[in-house]
């Protein structure tokens, strides 16, 4: 049954960096984030202050809380590539696209935070062009990409060697955190383990679905995604995998990492470029957007002022005036809409709903410009509780990313 839909993930997921590198464009230094949605990897900002870092069609890319991206450097190209040095955190490798398509090279960021060094011979025409890139825990020098095949480095990065062995419609490859030659692979049916150093492989986690990542974490524990099911989990000792998250409907995961300093967080990418954000493991999940309000006694406080000022015309928990009838309307014009996953509230970026709260709307006189009545920080506190209504699926759909989620 999955046939047509896995060969739509293996086209959309394969080509990824021709069309990373066709995509690249000039744009601004800053950006809003919902914007940028050819993103293929992340890894936790080793400049802290919440920020996480980007590969994406238009480089690597600084994302902040508050819903914004800006350009770093280097390289200057679309970047397909990121993993953390789990032995070194504050090191990171990724791998580029130049605009004519060649490799722009391996580049790698060294432990002191700062400084990016090119590694000799992988960029041109004879170069490597690396997706899905994964730093060995137990050795830093031993990194593993994909390409068409499955490529190994023992000398971080300076040489290669590719798998013949790759299985058919690999997505992604991670090097085992227990066993130092295991290797995972997410596959179009399920999650294959080499124990060999990639010369043969085995069923891990069956599945008909595609998996599209898989991730090792800290504590010899592999995290997966798995179309239609969700996020699992396993203990590297046992491999017994266990469904840990759920709920992602029609969307799939292109890349998981945890944050070093705090194993239980986990950030993720979406098919549609959104980034979310688990504190319990994978259990459940927020948008990355705003995620330094989504905190309980944030969301309590913000439900007592929707409570106060929003749910007469909108609704108890956001369902809306009339939410048999969402197309209904008053003298004044449209009725309050829904502003859970019912109506189009997550078709909008955190500041395009606080711009509709705090100036008003011209849908209906009676929304009027809360800015007059309300602080800035109780309206993004009022954010912070609608959003906690939302599914998975409306944060990896929110703002301009809701077009691409309008037809599926």
């Amino acid at each position: 049954m999955y046939g047509k839909l896995g060969k739509a993930l293996a086209a959309t997921m394969l080509v990824a960096t021709a069309t990373a590198g066709i995509s690249m464009a000039q744009e601004a230094a800053r950006a809003p984030l919902d914007r940028v949605q050819s993103v293929y990897g992340l890894a936790i900002d080793p400049a802290g202050n919440g920020s996480l870092l980007l590969a994406s069609g238009y480089g690597l890319l600084r994302a902040t809380p508050d819903g914004m991206a800006e350009i770093v450097t280097p390289p200057s190209a679309a970047v397909v590539g990121l993993a953390t040095d789990p032995n070194a955190p504050q090191k990171l490798v990724l791998s580029g696209v130049s605009e004519t398509g060649d490799p722009a090279g391996l580049y790698t960021l060294g432990a002191d935070a700062s400084t990016w060094s090119a590694v000799p011979g992988t960029e041109g025409e004879t170069g490597v062009i690396l997706t899905s890139l994964s730093v060995s825990p137990l050795d830093g020098a031993k990194l593993a990409g994909l390409d068409k095949t499955i490529r190994l480095s023992a000398d971080g990065g300076l040489n290669w060697t590719s798998l013949e062995t790759t299985p058919e419609n690999t997505f992604s490859v991670a090097l085992s955190g227990a066993e130092p030659n295991r290797i995972f692979a997410s596959t179009m049916n399920g999650v294959l383990v080499s124990e060999d150093n990639g010369e043969s492989w085995q069923e891990s986690y069956s599945s008909e679905a595609p998996a599209t990542v898989v991730t090792s974490l800290s504590g010899g524990r592999i995290a997966a995604f798995v179309y239609g099911t969700g996020l699992v989990m396993a203990d590297e000792t046992s491999l017994d995998w266990q469904v840990v998250g759920t709920g992602f409907e029609d969307r799939y995961l292109r890349a998981l990492t945890e944050d070093p300093a705090s194993p239980d967080t986990l950030y993720a990418v979406v098919d549609t470029g959104a980034i979310l954000l688990s504190r319990n493991g994978g259990k459940s999940w927020t948008g990355f957007e705003g995620n330094d309000l989504a905190d309980p006694e944030t969301i309590a406080a913000g439900k007592t002022l929707y409570d106060n000022n929003c749910a007469s015309c909108h609704g108890a928990n956001g369902i809306g005036e009339a939410p048999d009838d969402p197309g209904a309307t008053d003298d004044f014009g449209f009725k309050a809409p829904a502003l859970n996953n019912d109506m189009h509230a997550w078709h909008h970026s955190d500041a395009g709903l606080r711009a509709t709260i705090g100036e008003g709307s011209p849908r209906n006189e009676r929304m009027i410009p809360w800015q007059e009545v309300l602080s800035d920080e109780e309206i993004d506190t009022i954010i912070a509780y609608v959003k906690s209504t939302w599914s998975v699926r409306s944060f990896a759909c929110q703002g301009a990313r809701h077009g691409t989620c309008m037809g599926q």
